[in-house]
């Protein structure tokens, strides 16, 4: 098939549009789990254990869920999981204007959104094969995770600015909009983006070993899976701790958003160049072949 613009696919440009002010709004979210519960214990400690348990359901849920996405309307898991999402970050500023916050509501919360997120992270990566051709799929990848990195960018600024200026309630209402828009866009959608029907229904454990033993008999994937999960596991603990030392050395929270945002450049840079760097790749072994 040839090569055609991206802007052209009308249902990318919606599941795309999407997903980037969705990731604005959580970017902007991120770092406001700890520094809201730093000012209200003044623990490390605590602000720790919301970034973990934000983290924690990719851990759980991965394998599970990656085989139930196989079998579920991927489109309504995307929108259910946004409305979700979207009750669950304003139960927060809700809690805050009725100045009955607790610790345990943040962890329930922070717990709760990052449940969701693997569902809905796990059915976009496999509806984005759906919305674009085969030949079309690098440049989408890169051009997703070049938009994210921006939002990624300019998310953590946005979201310290908000809690800085105009309270600690506004970076989470702001995430509950981008939800919404999200799940407006998703709504719009009009290719099919459901799996294709398997013969026979198999246990979900059967699936995830066969799963599991297919990656097991991917080298290169088994060692780029082994790899990243590595680098995440250590990652994890580094926004807490710059932020901690960020605090110590008398840094507002609007400068604390400026040096994740200016971290977040690389990523962008790097998914700019991915996408050549991949269909380079492809060109040569084909012209080799």
């Amino acid at each position: 098939m040839p090569v055609t613009s991206l802007w052209r696919h009308r249902d990318y440009m919606l599941l795309w549009s999407g997903q980037v002010v969705s990731t604005l709004g959580s970017s902007a979210t991120s770092l406001i789990y700890p520094l809201l519960i730093l000012a209200i214990t003044k623990s490390p400690g605590a602000a720790g254990v919301a970034s973990a348990l934000r983290a924690l359901p990719y851990l759980l849920f991965s394998l599970p869920v990656g085989a139930l996405i196989d079998r579920w309307d991927r489109k309504r898991v995307m929108i259910v999981c946004d409305l979700s999402r979207a009750l669950v970050v304003l139960t927060v500023p809700l809690a805050l204007w009725f100045d009955v916050l607790s610790l345990a509501q943040i962890y329930a919360v922070a717990f709760i959104e990052g449940s969701l997120f693997v569902f809905f992270n796990i059915a976009e990566v496999a509806a984005l094969s759906r919305v674009v051709p085969a030949v079309d799929l690098p440049r989408a990848a890169a051009q997703n995770e070049a938009s994210f990195g921006a939002a990624q960018i300019v998310g953590p600024s946005l979201g310290t600015m908000l809690f800085q200026t105009l309270g600690h309630a506004a970076p989470f209402a702001a995430d509950t909009v981008s939800y919404l828009v999200s799940a407006v866009a998703l709504s719009k959608i009009k290719t099919d983006i459901c799996a294709s029907p398997k013969a026979g229904a198999r246990h979900l454990r059967t699936e995830i070993a066969e799963g599991l033993r297919w990656l097991w008999r991917q080298p290169l994937i088994r060692y780029m899976a082994v790899l990243t999960g590595g680098m995440n596991f250590i990652y994890a603990a580094t926004p807490l701790l710059l932020i901690v030392l960020a605090k110590q050395m008398g840094a507002s929270e609007i400068d604390i958003g400026l040096v994740f945002s200016i971290g977040g450049i690389s990523g962008v840079v790097g998914a700019l160049i991915g996408g050549r760097i991949q269909g380079a790749l492809a060109l040569a072994r084909s012209s080799s072949a």
